[in-house]
Formats: C-alpha cells, sequence, structure tokens
C-alpha cells in the first residue's frame, strides 16, 4: 500500500532543486525576421542615429525661421518656392534667404533650412507663399538622433524579443541577431482515462486537457515543445518514453500519474531508472508535484488535474526557462482589492485565480480540476506559508497571465 507523502518540500526547495538540474543554454546566430520571442545574448548599442538626417514633421514649406519673424494676419510676407521635396527624396537646391521648399512629412530639410510652416498657416500662390504666422528654430523639424543616438544603449542581454524590440533592431537594418538557443522540452500525458480530443467520449473518460495547455505554454516561451502522446498507466511504457525523451530534450515534462494512487506510477518508474528527489511540493494547487533525475537530466511530473498542472507550470517551469536562457522578464502586476475573505493554510503557499473587475479582485474558486478557473481569470494573487487570513477589501497584488 501507498503511503502519504510524506515531508512535502516548499517552494523555494524545489526550485532550488529544479535549478541545479538545468544549464544556461549556448547562443546562436539568427536573422532578425526569425527571433521573435527569442532571448538576447548581447547587449545591442546603436550604430547610427535614427533619424541620420533632419527632416520635417509636417506636410508645409522649409524656411529660415529668421525669414518669417514679424509675420502675422495683419502682416502676411512672402516667399517663392524654389523646388518641391517628396518623402524619400534628398533636395537639389541650396536654401537662400528669403526663399522656401514645399516638403511633405518626413521629407530630409534642404541645406540652411532650420524650421517648416505648417500649411495651415500661409497660402499657395502661383509659385510662392504668403504666410501668416512666424515659426522659431527646430519648429516642426525632428533633429538627427532625436529618436536613437549613436552610441546608446538599445536593448540588454535578456531582452525576450517581442515585436516591438524586433522593430527597434530594425532601424538598425540589423540583419542577423545573437540569441540564446531555445530548450527543447519533451511532454506526455499519462492515464488510462485520458482521451485524444478527435476520441469518442465516453463516461469515465476525459479529454486530453493538458497537452495543449502545456505544450502551448511552452512554445510561447519560445521553445520547441516535443509532444510524446498520452500514455496509458502502464510502467514500462512510462519509463520507456522516459528514456525516449531524456535522448533528445533538454528535460522532461509530464502531467499526471504523481499522486498516491495504485495507478500513479510515475514516482515509480523514475525511481527505478534514477532518483526522485522531490514528490510533493507545499503549494496549493498543484501540491503532488514529482522532481527526478535520470541520466544528470530533470523530470518534472505536474499535477494531472488542468488548473494544479498550469500553475506548476507557472511558478516552477517559467522560472526554470528564464534560468536557462538568462531572460529578464518583468511580470506584470496590478493591485485590486479581495472581494471576500480568504482563509489559507499555515505552511503552505496557495494561488489563487482572480477576476479583475475596476480596482476589485474577485476569487474564482472552481477546484483544481477545472481549467474554467483559469479560462475566467485575468491573473492570480499569492499567498504566502505564513499567511493564514486575507480579510475583504485587503489590497493584493495580481499576477497577469
Amino acid at each position: 500500500m501507498k503511503q502519504g507523502f510524506g515531508k512535502l518540500a516548499s517552494l523555494e526547495e524545489a526550485k532550488k532543486i529544479i535549478f541545479s538540474l538545468v544549464k544556461e543554454k549556448e547562443n546562436e546566430k539568427l536573422r532578425l525576421e526569425n527571433a521573435l520571442n527569442r532571448v538576447l545574448a548581447q547587449n545591442i548599442v546603436a550604430k547610427i542615429d535614427v533619424p541620420h538626417f533632419k527632416k520635417s514633421a509636417m506636410d508645409g514649406f522649409a524656411v529660415m525661421a529668421e525669414d518669417t519673424f514679424g509675420a502675422s494676419n495683419t502682416n502676411p510676407k512672402e516667399l517663392p518656392i524654389i523646388e518641391r521635396i517628396k518623402i524619400g527624396q534628398v533636395a537639389k537646391k541650396e536654401l537662400k534667404s528669403n526663399q522656401c521648399a514645399e516638403i511633405a512629412t518626413g521629407a530630409p530639410l534642404p541645406k540652411n533650412a532650420d524650421a517648416v510652416l505648417m500649411v495651415e498657416y500661409c497660402e499657395k500662390v502661383d509659385n510662392k507663399i504668403i504666410l501668416y504666422k512666424a515659426v522659431t528654430p527646430g519648429e516642426n523639424v525632428i533633429d538627427v538622433g532625436s529618436d536613437i543616438k549613436k552610441g546608446s544603449l538599445l536593448l540588454k542581454k535578456g531582452t525576450v524579443l517581442g515585436p516591438r524590440f524586433i522593430g527597434l533592431l530594425a532601424s538598425q537594418g540589423t540583419k542577423e541577431i545573437l540569441v540564446k538557443k531555445s530548450p527543447k522540452i519533451a511532454y506526455f500525458s499519462t492515464g488510462d482515462e485520458i482521451l485524444p480530443i478527435d476520441g469518442q467520449l465516453e463516461e469515465g473518460k476525459i479529454y486530453d486537457i493538458n497537452s495543449f495547455t502545456i505544450l502551448g505554454s511552452i512554445k510561447e516561451q519560445g521553445c520547441d515543445a516535443l509532444f510524446l502522446g498520452i500514455l496509458e498507466d502502464d510502467k514500462e511504457l512510462i519509463k520507456q518514453k522516459i528514456e525516449e525523451a531524456l535522448e533528445m530534450a533538454d528535460f522532461l515534462l509530464l502531467s499526471g500519474g504523481s499522486s498516491l494512487g495504485e495507478e500513479d506510477l510515475t514516482a515509480e518508474a523514475v525511481k527505478e531508472l534514477g532518483e526522485v528527489l522531490v514528490h510533493g511540493i507545499a503549494v496549493k494547487p498543484g501540491k503532488p508535484v514529482l522532481i527526478g533525475k535520470v541520466k544528470n537530466k530533470l523530470i518534472l511530473g505536474l499535477a494531472g488535474y488542468p488548473a494544479s498542472a498550469l500553475f506548476n507550470f507557472y511558478i516552477l517551469v517559467l522560472p526554470m526557462i528564464d534560468r536557462m536562457l538568462g531572460a529578464k522578464r518583468k511580470p506584470r502586476i496590478v493591485k485590486g482589492k479581495i472581494t471576500k475573505k480568504i482563509v489559507s493554510t499555515i505552511g503552505r503557499y496557495e494561488f489563487l485565480p482572480v477576476r479583475i473587475n475596476e480596482d476589485r479582485a474577485i476569487p474564482i474558486q472552481k477546484g483544481s480540476s477545472a481549467i474554467a478557473s483559469l479560462a475566467d481569470a485575468d491573473g492570480f494573487i499569492e499567498i504566502d506559508e505564513n499567511t493564514e487570513v486575507l480579510e475583504k477589501g485587503a489590497e493584493v497584488e495580481i499576477k497577469l497571465f
């Protein structure tokens, strides 16, 4: 007969063990268009000013500002137009005193021009303008390096390259970039009751949820996900798949089979192949976590219940991936007031899904088996192991999904 979990590891103890079993990934060069969601392996310093030429911020007329001084509705001035400068073109003529050049937004200023008069403040008549307003030097002009200064630090090592950072690198004409190699993470689900989504649903069976949420979460982090299928509760088959997974991946994730029922065989399989380091952590939801080592590679067994498995991923796997990549991610946190009294358990770290409504944090307590508890949530609050009660109306920090 199986015994209880015994002494549960704390969340921090579990993280420490997990971190000790993974290594930082090597670097590789990628073309910029292939680097989305990858992690920078170097600091990036600007090679050029952006913009690298003075340009107009408005449609209008490039002028020497002093030629417009004194112009008003009651004292208009006239300036001849010497040329028209379109965006992407360079002025062919040098601007001289008491002249102007018609110019489009974004076009480079002609030599000697130091301001742009907006079309709204002048009247074009034949090949000249009548201006009713003065401008000051620099008005409606975008200066060299006003966006990015050459030599400035653009991005730090560890930055996750989202679309806005890819655009920033493109502004420098960056063709290739040094990033961390993607971790390869193998995954399988276990359980006689689990059906693929195209299977025929029958009483006692459930569709496979965890494969979709966990594999999706792996891919969302820019990692390579290797799916090894849904396994029956067969110890020899589980052992075979563990060995197969560790041949091709940096580490293995699996869900289910790590609790204490008769058919929960993962711990036995890992023990026969290597070593079980942790079986059970003091968190809610997601207590039946298994941390093992086979051939010096990590095996992390997530809880079988969908909400628990996904929380295990958030609190254990995400920090591990960031550590492997040297990623500097900032959690998105907002504050709100809890709408009901929450009683927790001393000695256990709890993660509570919440929905946000204005400044209110509304707990969603459907149980760890309910994937809807996370689908309905905007984020979660953390209740540490030393907190027994959160009073209604208490201000809490919400980590957004």
